[in-house]
């Protein structure tokens, strides 16, 4: 790995592959991470999942090489008690190993005893495998896999393996010919112990198996091995180490035990392995911190990272030859012998007795990384901290120091997850080395140089890893990098970009003093034909490059040579990149940027003082815990060659410049800290040696302190600040909200309980962690319920483990109760979850807090004392099976509720004990219990009068209560069904039916065989039987009303549903009878055959059957007309619906079409033309033939969806669909009876004999796309048919003989414009085209005219559309199909990295089509493009890169022709000059404004000229912030507008484009901003518009035209620079904060429900800080503007709700231009988020003008009424589309939210009694006459509807008003409108139907 490639700017990710799992619908994700090999000559990458899934991958491309599913993997889910550290699944955790000797890849799976279930099989069917696959075919190899289930421990037999309690987490460790792995538990739980099992490599046989808990010991459980994923580690193959976490059997208690007496129970401790000749391993010796036992009761493991080793030739000393390091939980860093490990408390005071201990500023879960040059380096990353570096010394005892010596800028997520830190190095050479951090947030991949310098380390790449996985180490191969993620993916980064020159870098300037100077000479040698043309140094202090001339061309293998001197001004390494410019020649791609290393050692003749680290922070101490105080260590270096003398000490307790301290003696102090072996005065430390000294801080009071410690030298004074906090012990105080708003502690066995939450709501409650105590609390276990009906709302931000909370503070986590819906009348339901935690109060402890929610049933019908029901719910069972279970149908109703029901049960004279509600309106009684129960999924149909309720199923299904007064207390017994399954075979005359009666764990299957009724029964008078209808699917066939009767007849029925005013009634199961005026929910006639039933009263009759009506018809009432396909005409009957042909007609004779065009009439042309087929298309349309094109097929019914244009109840066809109707039993001479409408439009019959008048003027064309015309006419194009209608849809004739001319005619002559020829014989004609029909939508104009085939005559769903110019239409915007010589090309996109067209350009805010191709052709180029509207470019080629894109995308009308198109966004209108170039000399390629904004050439100071007289400048490098000039700020890259121009004020070009010159000529013209795109393009203006953003783009990655070293934007994305010199106006932006309430980002409206479900107020005013405000003072937690005005409030957001980009919160606050406040369904939203306002509010919404007086209206019409009247008789209507209406008010439909702003936005209010009379009432108040009801509850007035909102333009008015749940208001984003008709609203803009005798036509 290369550092100079890394931080190109070329390194980037090059592919990322996504995994092939998902079992059971889970995601699947990597833990292990990837293992590169190179098997044979190609590299892999092998990788597996958690799902259990082994892949190889080709490592260069990503693509999937082979993959193979192990085992299934296990559930967390319930199998896991809730431990969620790995979500959804486990597999194979552990990174594996891969023997390059046999080919073997290593790994372990986690998996389920019986391979055939999917679902989850309990903890105990937990198993473990190991496994060894071939690299090559992922095969096992022979002897494995292993099984791990119940082996036995060496050292402990009474230690058992099980695999459901163990989770083997670390990567595995091979050496020599045995393979070991480590294990642990899953969150500390269940009895378990940690395990180093080993295997041998090839025989697959177990070798050892130690357990670390090895005693009998009852509290003997812990010591896992899972280091975060860290590896066991050896160096050499007679030893390992590793360290273990938390264990409890603590048997060493206060004795002190030396290293090499390891006790059985090895926890909290690095231990040393030997390893046997057999592979068996032995502990030898172990280290153990000194307070291990308050560890234990912290869960402050030492064993979440990994023991590293360090490399011995740079990490020793002659006292210690080998060093290892580990860190934990407490944050410490441990440095050991690895040779001596230091055993437990056997330091002084019986304290550490190790090489060093350094505090950090955090917990680590991630292993050291090591740097074995510049001196070596250790580096670490704490949790939520910047990574530390720490350099390697000696002291002056030849023991081993490690001191701090620079950070990162970048810092760690707040939380565990940041990855191992890994360091690479090109091939070893020094100065090389490259520091790698993967983390979970922020860069996901971040790449560091390794030594710091002045402290930092220089950050190289921060790179992106979406999803990245947690506890992560990159892997590397062949200058690549690998990381996985948790959503599936492997990403690989790497920079695919060649050097074009090999200059044999790096190079060796050697140790020079300072002031001395070395040269190198430097020899580079071209691979391809290039020209350097300038050169750079990165580091121009110490270096400088000269010796050349440029620029510099040189064939391939050609040499260019230089010299640098290197001339260093302070000591140390140092070195530069000479970069090399160049442009490129030949086809391959190769970077344009050559780096130079250059390196040398600067040394000084004289001593030079520095301090490393200079700051000591001692961070907390508990104030008097550790007598002995916290050491912290510093080094003196002399960094020269001669000796540092000692001259003098100053200490100071306030800063560096004193006042000091009087001298006192050694060891000198200050206040709390001693500087201990402070080197004596006038002594000296040797030329590059080194002095390590000591600070102790041992305060004996709580408090802030700091000193200063100056030192004097004969090399310079320096000065080290030492800083430490004490403190009392932190203390935890874990508290409960309770609904009031009250805290409560927590009571160690108590339960934190919800208290009862209806089923089918949600309740939200807060815990708190506080702390009571003097410093940091730190939590360290954190194990939060994820997920279920009680879990915590946000598991990884709620008190993750590793957050801290200062003395006094709190952290807040909220959590969920969300029962599911079920049934009324049940049985409470509790809900338990558990939450495991633990943090460093020692009296805290490891403590698992339960809680508690009940699921509250609502309680219905009769109730008792208590409010409990009387009447039970005993389930869901099946009805009619055959015959019905429960003896009386009471009633069917539309306000039917259980409730209801069960009353008027009870109420019945027989009081009966079962009542049962079914089919929504439906209420059963009886006095036995149903017999076959099913699932509660089959009772799921909302009650008719409380949708919050169910009432019964589909299909007979009944929702059962019984009264436990009359039949007992219920228990929850219940026949269990094992399968239902129905088949229905059926032919003319029988019906055969299967059905299945389940009792008990037993089914039977009956079959039965009847005949059905297929003849009409015996009918009364004005009675039709229509037939045997089956049930609705989705609710009754009839579903008006219903009774029954023991003695049903069919006359009993119709008299009961005549005299309800209804025309149908149904019979059904003997007894029942419904009634309606249409069959609804699916139901049809001859839908069954199942009506079989003998009538109740009259047994000779059929009344009917199961699920099926016998279905009557009074034909003395006339129900509303239905439309439908009409059945027949005559013999024609109808074929259904079908397709147009393909390239054909489906119906090829000739055509007639007529405004009134009725089935009839269509059937009538065709026959008198002896047509054996009639079709109806496009409803006015009509074709003949005498067969259907075989290419014609059919289609759904539901696509012939046009009502016949003379026939408003009848179905003609559809777009490019027919109705065929076919006389299948011969010709037939009758005419069958027309529609009483003759048709006047229509035009003559076509025939083969018809002749044009105009067929002699025809002239014979050749078939091109431009036909020959004649004077007067304009060919257009080829048009799209329409999508909801025809293109021309005024008149339209046909023709066998048909041309263009016969069309152009006939279309004139009816006064149309427009003419279009389609299908070579038919002829449309209009005004304009519409329904979606655009020139140039179609490519398939293809057929030659049936009269003059040598011409073109449209085609299949295309029509060729001609223009008659002497005609005036009403005018449309269109694409302009040419300009002279230069015809329309069609839309195109901008190129990549490139111009579409790259020649010259122009721009006028007057463009038109014809000013840019006038520009372009006087400039001699081939090609025209405008795009933005206003801007124009030239080319002679159309760049590769830009591809064709649809027309649709050119949507921008021309600034100087609104009828005319002129490209879009990133999108051009191009023409071409096809038949060759002008003869007019090129221009330059010097862009000019519409104001001659000529070129002018600023010169770039930062470039070396290419000309023969080039300057010796240096230029900057291509960096994110360039070096800029006085007066300029550099705002960043932002994205292009997209509905117009960012900087849309002025523009300028040139191919000489510099910053500097864009800046001067934007400064020139009066704006701040000036914008540099595309490398030579400049745009200007005050601010950014159209959507465009700073950081909207990462794309300004192109070279300026000027200044090659220097950024100038790219496609699509601008450098933006601002003048601070001028003021622009201010910009418009998001609010960040008011007070405590902090930007959350912007949301989206919940998923029917508000995303803030809280009070709400509206005020045309509105601010983010009134809202806020409004909020707050309701004691909400959120505050959210939406639309401009509207404020909502909530204490949570909703889960629907989810977070959007920025740029679709984007309306401005009414009473702030320059705030942001949501946009058309979204949210700006507040939250306060470090805690909640104790007032409480109601969740009534108001405006801002007096909301509550508008809530409670006492007018408002209750939920059973639909009108206003003084008469209240009115019957309540179902929720449909249309309802009941009173006096004065129309319902006009759904409509559409407006998309930029509301449909309705002069006034609103809300109430949760909301309801449409309320509504109108409050908008007539204000004088509005629309008014709408939205989300049930809100209410919108106005007097027209805005911003795109449109009637019918949404379906989603399904939501029940809050105040009349049957009646509708609305939905999510959707309203319900009415119109006050008594109101006049202001005049509305419409056509002028007329004027001086022209009518409109469109």
């Amino acid at each position: 790995m290369d550092p100079n490639v890394i931080k190109s700017g070329t390194f980037n990710q090059i592919w990322k592959t996504k995994g092939l799992g998902s079992y059971n619908g889970f995601t699947e994700q990597f833990y292990a991470q990837p293992l590169i090999y190179t098997p044979v000559d190609t590299q892999y990458v092998y990788v597996i999942s958690q799902q259990n899934i082994a892949y190889i991958l080709d490592a260069k491309t990503g693509e999937i090489i082979k993959h193979r599913t192990i085992h299934i993997p296990f559930l967390v889910t319930p199998d896991l008690a809730g431990c969620n550290d790995v979500a959804d699944c486990v597999g194979s955790t552990a990174t594996g190993v891969i023997d390059p000797d046999t080919g073997t890849w290593f790994f372990t799976t986690k998996t389920y005893a019986d391979q055939t279930k999917s679902a989850p099989q309990g903890l105990a069917a937990g198993r473990y495998y190991i496994h060894a696959v071939d690299v090559l075919t992922l095969e096992e190899k022979p002897n494995f896999p292993i099984p791990l289930e119940g082996m036995q421990a060496d050292n402990a037999p009474w230690r058992v393996f099980e695999g459901g309690k163990h989770h083997q987490r670390p990567a595995l460790l091979q050496v020599n010919n045995y393979v070991y792995a480590g294990f642990a538990s899953h969150c500390v739980q269940w009895n378990f112990t940690g395990w180093v099992v080993g295997w041998h490599a090839t025989e697959g046989r177990i070798v050892t198996k130690y357990a670390m808990e090895g005693g009998k010991e009852a509290t003997g459980i812990g010591g896992g091995i899972w280091m975060s994923g860290g590896g066991i580690s050896s160096d050499n193959s007679g030893r390992m180490f590793f360290a273990t976490g938390n264990g409890y059997a603590s048997q060493l208690a206060d004795d002190p035990v030396p290293g090499r007496q390891p006790p059985t129970a090895l926890e909290e401790a690095v231990v040393n392995m030997a390893i046997g000749e057999d592979g068996r391993v032995t502990p030898t010796d172990f280290f153990m911190p000194w307070e291990k036992r308050d560890l234990d009761g912290m869960d402050k493991d030492l064993g979440t990272s990994s023991f590293v080793l360090l490399e011995p030739g740079v990490f020793s000393t002659s006292n210690v030859q080998r060093i290892g390091t580990v860190a934990g939980k407490t944050g410490k860093l441990y440095f050991l012998n690895l040779d001596d490990l230091g055993g437990y408390q056997m330091g002084e005071n019986r304290k550490d007795k190790i090489l060093q201990t350094i505090p950090l500023d955090g917990p680590v879960f991630a292993s050291a990384g090591t740097y074995p040059h510049d001196g070596g380096y250790v580096y670490l990353s704490p949790v939520g901290q910047q990574t530390v570096a720490f350099k390697f010394g000696i002291n002056s005892n030849g023991d081993p120091v490690f001191t701090q010596a620079g950070k990162t800028t970048e810092t760690a997520a707040g939380r565990q997850g940041v990855g191992h830190t890994t360091v690479t190095s090109k091939n070893g050479e020094p100065g090389s080395g490259i520091l790698w951090i993967s983390d979970v947030d922020g860069a996901n991949l971040r790449a560091y140089g390794t030594v710091p310098v002045d402290g930092v380390l220089p950050t190289l790449a921060l790179l992106n890893n979406v999803a990245q996985m947690k506890f992560s180490r990159p892997s590397f191969g062949d200058g690549r990098v690998y990381l996985t993620s948790h959503t599936g993916y492997i990403t690989a980064f790497g920079s695919p970009v060649n050097m074009p020159l090999n200059c044999s870098s790096p190079y060796d300037a050697g140790t020079v003093p300072i002031g001395n100077t070395s040269t190198v000479s430097i020899t580079c040698r071209a691979k391809i034909p290039l020209t350097i043309n300038a050169t750079t140094l990165d580091d121009s202090t110490h270096f400088r490059a000269f010796g050349y001339t440029l620029p510099k061309t040189l064939a391939i293998d050609e040499t260019f040579s230089f010299s640098t001197n290197f001339t260093p001004k302070s000591v140390g390494p140092l070195s530069t990149n000479i970069n090399l410019q160049t442009i490129n020649g030949g086809p391959e791609q190769f970077a344009t940027n050559t780096p130079v290393v250059v390196r040398g050692v600067a040394i000084s003749l004289n001593p030079i003082l520095k301090i490393q680290p200079n700051v000591l922070s001692f961070g907390e101490v508990i104030t008097g815990e550790d007598t002995a105080g916290k050491n912290l260590d510093f080094t003196m270096e002399n960094d020269g060659q001669s000796p540092l003398v000692i001259r003098g000490y100053k200490i100071s307790l306030n800063a560096s410049t004193g006042p000091f301290l009087p001298m006192q003696p050694f060891p000198m102090k200050a206040g709390p800290f001693t500087f201990v072996d402070l080197p004596a005065l006038n002594s000296s430390i040797p030329g590059n040696g080194a002095v390590s000294t000591t600070v102790n801080f041992n305060p004996t009071a709580d408090g802030y302190y700091k000193a200063y410690l100056v030192i004097t030298t004969n090399g310079g004074s320096k000065f080290v600040g030492a800083f430490g906090t004490a403190g009392g012990k932190p203390k935890a105080l874990l508290e409960w909200q309770l609904e009031n708003g009250t805290w409560i502690a927590y009571q160690k066995g108590v339960p934190f309980a919800f208290g009862p939450v209806p089923l089918g709501t949600q309740a939200f409650r807060k815990l708190r962690l506080r702390n009571l105590g003097g410093t940091n609390l730190t939590t360290s276990v954190s194990k939060p319920p994820v997920s279920g009906a009680l879990a915590a709302v946000n598991p990884l931000g709620s008190i993750p483990e590793g957050s801290q909370v200062a003395p006094n503070g709190s952290i807040e986590a909220t959590l969920i109760c969300s029962p599911p819906k079920s049934q009324v009348n049940e049985d409470p339901t509790t809900i338990t979850a558990v939450w495991t935690m633990n943090n460093n109060d020692a009296s805290f402890g490891k403590t698992e807090i339960d809680f508690t929610c009940t699921g509250a049933s609502n309680q219905v019908g009769p109730l008792d004392e208590n409010g409990q029901a009387w009447y039970r719910y005993l389930g869901c069972f099946k009805d009619a099976n055959p015959n019905r279970n429960l003896e009386e149908l009471i009633y069917y109703s539309l306000n039917n509720t259980n409730g209801k029901c069960q009353f008027d049960c009870m109420n019945h004279a027989g009081h009966f004990p079962y009542a049962a509600t079914e089919y929504e309106g439906e209420c059963w009684c009886g006095t036995k219990r149903a017999i076959e129960k099913v699932p509660d999924t089959f009772c799921q149909y909302l009650c008719k009068g409380d949708f919050r309720e169910y009432c019964g199923g589909d299909g007979a299904y009944m929702s059962l209560f019984g009264d436990r007064r009359r039949v007992g207390n219920f228990s929850t017994t219940s026949s269990s069904m094992t399968s239902t399954t129905s088949t229905s075979t059926s032919t003319s005359s029988t019906a055969t039916s299967f059905s299945t009666i389940t009792a008990g764990n037993s089914s039977v299957t009956t079959t039965s065989t009847s005949t059905s009724a297929t003849v009409s029964p015996t009918a009364p008078a004005n009675l039709t039987y229509l037939g045997c209808a089956n049930e609705g699917t989705t609710g009754r066939a009839l579903a008006k009303d219903a009774t029954a009767d023991p003695l049903m007849t069919i006359t009993l029925c119709a008299t009961y549903c005549t005299s309800k005013g209804y025309p149908l009634s149904g019979l059904e199961y003997s007894t029942e009878c419904y009634c309606g005026s249409v069959l609804e929910n699916g139901s049809t006639i001859g839908g069954s055959t199942a009506c079989n039933m003998p009538c109740g009263g009259n047994a000779a009759t059929i009344c009917g059957g199961p699920g099926a009506l016998s279905v009557y018809n009074n034909t003395a009432l006339v129900p509303p007309k239905q439309p439908a396909v009409v059945p027949s005409v005559g013999n024609y009957q109808s074929l259904g619906c079908y397709t147009e042909g393909v390239n054909e007609r489906a119906l090829a004779g000739p055509g007639t079409a007529a405004a009134d065009m009725t089935v009839q009439s269509c059937v009538a042309y065709c026959l008198a033309g002896g047509f054996k087929y009639a079709g109806i298309e496009y409803s006015t349309e009509c074709f003949c033939g005498g067969t259907i094109a075989t290419t014609a097929k059919s289609a759904p019914a539901s696509e012939c969806n046009m009502l016949c244009g003379g026939d408003k109840y009848a179905y003609c066809g559809g777009p490019s669909r027919l109705n065929v109707y076919g006389n299948l039993n011969g010709t037939v001479t009758s005419v069958p009876p027309m529609s009483n409408t003759t048709s006047t439009s229509s035009t003559s019959p076509v025939s083969g004999t018809t002749t044009s008048t105009t067929s002699t003027n025809t002239s014979s064309t050749s078939t091109s796309s431009t036909p020959t015309l004649r004077p007067g006419y304009t060919y257009l194009g080829c048009a799209n048919e329409g999508t909801n209608g025809r293109a021309l849809a005024k008149d339209a004739t046909a023709s066998s003989t048909m041309t263009t001319n016969m069309c152009q005619d006939y279309c004139t002559g009816k006064g149309y414009p427009l003419s279009g020829v389609e299908y070579s014989t038919e002829c449309y004609c209009g005004s304009v085209l519409e329904n979606g029909s655009t020139i140039g939508g179609s490519t398939s104009c293809n057929m030659p005219c049936g009269g003059a085939p040598s011409s073109i005559c449209g085609g299949p769903g295309a029509l060729s559309v001609y223009n008659n110019t002497a005609l005036v239409a009403p005018k449309q915007p269109a694409v302009v199909p040419a300009v002279g010589n230069y015809i329309s090309q069609g839309c195109y996109t901008e190129g990549v990295n490139e111009r579409a067209l790259a020649g010259s350009g122009t721009a006028n805010s007057n463009m038109t089509v014809q000013s840019c191709v006038s520009f372009c052709q006087s400039g001699g180029y081939k090609y025209a493009g405008i795009e933005y509207s206003t801007e124009c470019f030239c080319g002679s080629v159309i760049a590769t890169t830009a591809k064709t894109a649809p027309a649709s995308e050119c949507n921008m009308l021309c600034g100087g022709d609104k009828f005319a198109y002129c490209g879009g966004p990133g999108r051009l209108n191009v023409y071409g000059n096809v038949n060759g170039i002008n003869s007019s000399t090129t221009s330059t390629s010097a862009l000019a404004t519409s104001t001659s904004t000529s070129a002018t050439t600023a010169s770039s100071a930062s470039t070396t000229s290419g000309s023969s007289t080039s300057t010796t400048t240096t230029s900057s490098s291509s960096s994110a912030t360039p070096t800029l000039r006085a007066g300029y700020a550099y705002l960043g890259c932002a994205n292009e507008g997209t509905n117009g121009r960012a900087l849309a004020k002025d523009a300028t070009a040139s191919s000489t484009m510099t910053p500097n010159m864009c800046q001067d000529y934007c400064t020139g013209k009066g704006y701040p901003l000036s914008g540099v795109e595309y490398s030579t393009e400049c745009y200007c203006g005050n601010v950014l518009e159209n959507g465009s953003t700073i950081g909207g783009s990462t794309a300004c990655t192109m070279p300026c035209g000027g200044a090659p070293t220097l950024i100038c934007g790219g496609p699509g994305a601008l450098s933006v620079y601002n003048n601070t010199a001028l003021v622009a106006p201010r910009q418009p932006a998001v609010v960040s904060e008011v007070g405590n309430y902090k930007s959350q980002g912007c949301y989206t409206e919940g998923v029917g429900e508000r995303a803030l479900a809280g009070s709400g107020t509206a005020s045309s005013n509105m601010t983010v800080q009134s809202c806020v405000s409004y909020c707050q003072t309701g004691g909400y937690m959120y505050a959210g503007i939406e639309y401009s005005t509207e404020c909502f409030c909530g204490n949570t957001i909703a889960t629907t709700a989810k977070t959007a980009p920025a740029s679709e919160c984007n309306m401005l606050c009414g009473g702030d231009k320059f705030a942001y406040c949501g946009g058309p369904g979204r949210l700006n939203v507040y939250g306060k988020v470090n805690g909640t306002t104790s007032s409480s509010s109601t969740s009534i919404p108001a405006t801002s003008t007096s909301l509550s007086s508008t809530t409670t209206s006492g007018t408002i019409a209750s939920s059973s009424t639909t009108s206003m009247s003084s008469t209240p008789t009115t019957t309540s209507s179902s929720s449909t589309a249309t309802p009941t209406l009173r006096a004065g008010y129309t319902y006009l439909g759904c409509a559409n939210e407006g998309t930029g702003g509301r449909a309705l936005s002069k006034d609103a209010t809300a109430s949760s009694a909301m309801t449409p009379n309320m509504c109108q009432d409050y908008c007539t108040g204000k004088g509005y006459t629309l008014s709408g009801v939205e989300y049930s509850t809100e209410c919108y007035c106005g007097n027209v509807l805005e911003n795109g909102s449109s009637i019918g333009g949404s379906t989603s008015c399904t939501m029940p008003c809050g105040g009349s749940p049957t009646a509708i208001c609305g939905g999510p984003g959707a309203l319900s409108v009415y119109n006050n008709t008594a109101i006049t609203p202001p005049k509305q803009p419409v056509m002028i139907p007329a004027a001086a005798g022209y009518n409109l036509t469109g």
